[in-house]
């Protein structure tokens, strides 16, 4: 007679309790069954850091928040790069998401400030240009006196589509806007973009 499965079994486990934290970790971003099962397994072992990696998440998620000028991850708001003297507010570096501020802020060549779209433009998912902050990027642009605009968004048809957006929206001020240069590859993540190629793509920036 076929085996009937029974909903309270704990699917591939003998712990209902087990499956659910593999499931919840299976649905973090690059994590499939195999590694949320592992990472699972070593947080229920004795020895784990489980209490202490909980701590740090609750304080994490009470801390962390987007810097209400910019849109970078801090705690404090505004964040430090935003109420820095040291950072030059003629410059402003405009990307997509807070984690693309990471590479360039471990780099450590640039000296701006920045402006965080949350987003790209996307018509095909719904993403147009009412979503994103363009509004307070206009306004951004007054309050610091900010004399160049960098593009620097993924090399994806999104990318594009959103610098060319940027472009139009601001054509015709006294604004000096630029691009990446090459350097960054057609598809790639700036967010896993290594240092070397970041700063090249950045030193050759051109104009629209």
């Amino acid at each position: 007679m076929a085996h009937r499965h029974d909903p309270n079994d704990g699917g591939e486990f003998q712990s209902p309790a087990l499956e659910r934290l593999v499931r919840g970790l299976s649905r973090l971003p690059g994590l499939g069954r195999k590694s949320a099962t592992r990472i699972a397994l070593h947080l229920v072992a004795k020895e784990s850091p489980a209490a202490e990696l909980v701590e740090a998440v609750n304080e994490a998620r009470e801390q962390v928040r987007n810097c209400s000028r910019c849109g970078a991850i801090t705690e404090p708001d505004p964040c430090r790069i935003c109420t820095s003297e040291r950072r030059d507010p003629s410059q402003l570096c405009v990307v997509a998401s807070p984690v693309d501020v990471l590479p360039f802020e471990k780099a450590g060549f640039f000296r701006g400030r920045y402006f965080v779209l949350g987003g790209l433009l996307s018509p095909l998912d719904g993403v147009r240009a009412d979503d994103l902050p363009f509004d307070r990027l206009a306004s951004r642009i007054d309050e610091d006196g900010v004399a160049e605009i960098i593009i620097a968004l993924d090399a994806s048809v999104e990318g594009e589509t959103t610098a060319l957006y940027v472009q139009r929206l601001f054509e015709g001020r006294d604004l000096r806007l630029s691009r990446l240069a090459t350097g960054i590859p057609v598809g790639g993540a700036l967010a896993y973009t290594d240092e070397v190629t970041l700063q090249r793509a950045f030193q050759f920036r051109r104009g629209f």
